[in-house]
């Protein structure tokens, strides 16, 4: 009698939590509907909150907890996954989105686990036994693959996992491999979606229908798979082509589209020379294009290739110098005393970027979600990435720095347009001479005198040069008999209305 009041009793207990469990998932379906938290949950809010975050030092760590939290509560988490790919960006988005979904999806296995699977062995008994053991032997590949169906309801798998007889590691590894394709695609289209909502740029539309494409092709890889009778090692296979993919497609695409920069230049450059009365007139475009910079996430940067991220900084360093002319054009000379002073001493024109006050160490162009000067983004970031090409394509906006041209620096074409910029330096006597003679010279432009040591020195200029020239200028460039000089700097404003 006392066994069966015992039995009675523990029966009781896995029912009532049973009960429990069930009524938690119900809350969490019916939640976010039928209170008022609903209202906080649109695409409004979260865009709201989105704003509300960004910078926020504690940002990441809030929405962990908050994604969590919401996951092992069965309140349904995709908006929060698009919520984080539209606040971290792309990489760092998809690394919070999955440490949270993996966070909150073990914890409502747990949560599962200790509520209801004695209620499901009280109430099925030994019927259990035929699934606990195909749970045993197909559950890890049965589950991974209904997570790799981003249409299957996420939470129901969380929580039906837990009253299985699965065990957690086997859950928890199938859970993180599974989910992951998911969260990139997820976390590009909320990502592209922000972009096209600020910018309205081709690479958001692009990569909107890029991640729409992934999510179809995901919902259909379980039949993809069965058709052509792949197992495990096989779809292992496939989900490293899928998220390869989707990582490189967003490398591919570049940080930014410079197409519109380029649309500036050739409305506003005459090489040598550059139209600022026109560009203040029209500077519309160049502003946009420079607050599409400083959106860009710094992760975005950081996982970007060389290329991209030197032909960014280049960009970034020339619009950021005609957006400060323009802002002050027409230039016209600092009278304070000691800029008196100052251009007594150095001989500076009037009508030069250093009646600017502070022109290249003054913080006033924001990239990259920071606010920097020209200095910062010359010797900070430019320089150190080693290629002394920067120095033909960086203009300081004077008549002896090396000239704009009509395009914008790219990825794809970054090494071609510096190699080119090079050979118009060396075919333009203003930059680059040399006179033959008894003793020959080669005189250089002064901006090889002050950055000399990043071609190596004397030695690294000749070797520097003798690959853009040929013929007795190559053998004088080589010659340790050639004396190299140096032009003197006209800080004359490059302007075609001078």
């Amino acid at each position: 009698m006392a066994e069966v009041s015992k039995r009675m009793k523990t029966g009781g207990r896995a029912y009532l939590k049973l009960a429990l469990l069930a009524a938690l998932v119900l809350s969490g379906l019916f939640l976010v509907r039928l209170t008022p938290l609903a209202e906080y949950t649109t695409w409004e809010s979260i865009s709201r909150a989105i704003g509300m975050l960004q910078g926020s030092v504690w940002a990441p760590v809030l929405f962990v907890m908050l994604y969590a939290g919401a996951t092992a509560l069965a309140i349904p988490g995709t908006i929060l996954t698009l919520a984080g790919g539209a606040l971290f960006g792309f990489f760092w988005g998809t690394v919070l989105n999955s440490i949270a979904a993996n966070i909150g999806a073990n914890l409502a296995f747990l949560v599962a686990r200790v509520l209801g699977r004695g209620g499901i062995e009280q109430l099925f008994g030994s019927r259990l036994d035929k699934l606990d053991a195909a749970t045993a032997k197909h559950g890890f590949q049965s589950l991974l693959m209904l997570r790799l169906v981003p249409l299957v309801p996420f939470n129901a798998l969380n929580f039906g996992s837990g009253i299985t007889a699965l065990r957690w590691p086997t859950y928890a590894l199938a859970t993180m491999i599974g989910i992951f394709p998911g969260t990139v695609v997820y976390t590009m289209f909320a990502d592209a979606l922000l972009q096209g909502s600020q910018e309205a740029s081709r690479e958001a539309l692009i990569r909107v229908a890029f991640s729409g494409g992934l999510l179809v092709l995901l919902s259909f890889l379980p039949k993809i798979l069965k058709r052509f009778d792949m197992k495990i090692p096989g779809l292992t296979a496939l989900l490293l082509v899928i998220t390869a993919s989707a990582l490189t497609a967003q490398t591919h695409l570049g940080l930014m589209d410079h197409s519109a920069f380029t649309e500036v230049l050739e409305r506003a450059v005459h090489p040598p020379l550059v139209d600022y009365d026109a560009l203040k007139g029209n500077r519309e475009a160049l502003d946009d294009y420079l607050a599409e910079m400083a959106a860009i996430d710094p992760a975005a940067v950081a996982v970007a290739s060389q290329s991209e991220r030197l032909a960014f900084w280049l960009n970034a360093y020339n619009a950021c110098m005609l957006r400060q002319v323009v802002d002050h054009y027409p230039i016209q000379k600092n009278t304070g005393l000691l800029a008196r002073v100052k251009n007594t001493i150095t001989d500076r024109p009037d009508n030069s970027v250093w009646q600017i006050p502070d022109v290249f160490s003054r913080v006033h162009c924001r990239v990259v979600g920071e606010d920097r000067s020209q200095d910062q983004i010359e010797h900070e970031i430019i320089r150190p990435m080693g290629d002394p090409r920067i120095h033909f394509a960086a203009n300081c906006a004077a008549i002896s720095c090396p000239p704009l041209q009509t395009w914008a620096f790219t990825a794809e074409h970054l090494d071609e347009q510096l190699d080119e910029l090079v050979r118009e330096f060396v075919s333009d006597e203003r930059y680059f001479r040399v006179e033959m003679g008894e003793r020959s010279i080669l005189t250089l432009s002064k901006v090889l005198d002050w950055y000399g040591d990043d071609f190596g020195g004397t030695p690294g200029l000749r070797e520097f040069f003798s690959w853009y020239t040929d013929g007795s200028v190559h053998d004088a460039v080589l010659s340790g008999d050639t004396d190299i000089e140096f032009f003197e700097y006209d800080w004359t404003l490059n302007d075609i209305g001078r």
